[in-house]
């Protein structure tokens, strides 16, 4: 499943590497990846339904300020909007980041990424994670609620062979319990996310990246 996500996840990953260098062609390696996968696109597309960016946008500009709104969908249409503003040029990339107000001077790149770009990929993301579990039958989907809880268990009996420090472990643990827990209420919104968060955790500290396949593989038929 995870590897449908790849090249839209790498496509962010670049576009964040890459500074202003060549923007465009980065976004449009982002617009692609989420164009040629039928589901990212779906995703995408009933975001967009019955959305109207420029009033939205242009509402936004007068208020003087971008604030993502609250919502998955929402989100993900504005986003995704965004960017294809930018690459057809109705709006100036370097124009729109020269107005984000950062703490530190030159730091508006960044900040582009971490508040508008980064939440969109999970956005996405999650929203991919839900798609996946909502097409399956109501009777096997309450499986994986008890697949996970069982491979969190398991996780748990070998937590300290990762060699994590005191932090990263505690960090771990507070992911895999609040996993669990979501597991009990089987609130299936709440797992979507916390899979995108363990995803994450484990390829930033990847000794623990097997704990993770064996969760996805719970989501498997």
């Amino acid at each position: 499943m995870e590897e449908e996500l790849i090249p839209f996840n790498t496509a962010c990953e670049e576009f964040a590497n890459g500074k202003f260098i060549f923007p465009e062609n980065k976004i449009a390696s982002i617009l692609n990846a989420l164009e040629n996968n039928e589901k990212l696109k779906a995703i995408v597309s009933n975001a967009l339904s019955n959305y109207n960016f420029n009033e939205i946008y242009a509402n936004m500009v007068e208020n003087g300020s971008i604030d993502l709104p609250d919502t998955n969908n929402e989100l993900i249409a504005f986003v995704y909007s965004l960017l294809f503003n930018f690459q057809n040029k109705f709006l100036h990339f370097n124009d729109f980041v020269a107005k984000i107000k950062t703490e530190t001077a030159g730091e508006e790149f960044k900040e582009f990424c971490s508040s508008i770009l980064f939440p969109f990929r999970e956005a996405i993301n999650t929203a991919f994670y839900s798609q996946s579990m909502s097409t399956s039958a109501p009777e096997v989907k309450k499986t994986y609620f008890v697949k996970l809880k069982t491979a969190i268990e398991q996780i748990f009996k070998n937590i300290d062979n990762f060699k994590l420090k005191m932090t990263e472990k505690e960090e771990f643990s507070m992911l895999l319990n609040s996993l669990y827990l979501a597991c009990e209420k089987c609130d299936k919104k709440l797992v979507y996310s916390l899979m995108v968060g363990l995803d994450y955790f484990t390829k930033a500290y990847k000794k623990t990246r097997n704990a993770y396949y064996s969760l996805e593989e719970c989501f498997a038929n």
